[in-house]
């Protein structure tokens, strides 16, 4: 699963990166997200609207670094494959694919590999020997 995770990531920053729509989304409220004492905020969630080939849209901007006070408006991309979901047109700039994401995996799989073959011939029945 975490094969196919990656590989979504990786095609979805591609197609953000290269067929993304660039739209102005205007924000309707924004929410800080504490940190991991709760004592300060970390980053704000803010809904905003954007138009997208004539079709209103009403969605969640993630992980804004800074407050955006209602009314402000800020540059997103529009996943083209799906128009609900966008991303901070900075976000997109600053994102790259990437192999290392598959480094993980791997090395759970060959793991995971490595114990069923240690399973699989600590279960087999033995043979006796000559000498037995």
């Amino acid at each position: 699963m975490s094969f196919v995770s990656a590989a979504h990531d990786n095609a979805r920053i591609d197609r953000l990166k290269t067929h993304g729509i660039a739209v102005h989304a205007t924000i309707d409220s924004c929410v800080g997200n504490l940190g991991g004492s709760g004592s300060n905020a970390s980053s704000f969630t803010c809904r905003a609207r954007y138009l997208v080939a004539g079709t209103s849209y009403d969605e969640v901007v993630a992980l804004m670094s800074t407050f955006a006070a209602p009314g402000t408006r800020v540059a997103v991309v529009a996943d083209p494959a799906r128009h609900s979901t966008i991303e901070l047109a900075t976000a997109v700039a600053s994102s790259q694919s990437s192999d290392g994401a598959y480094l993980i995996p791997g090395l759970l799989g060959a793991l995971f590999a490595a114990l069923v073959g240690v399973f699989v011939r600590w279960c087999a029945p033995r043979t006796p020997t000559r000498d037995e």
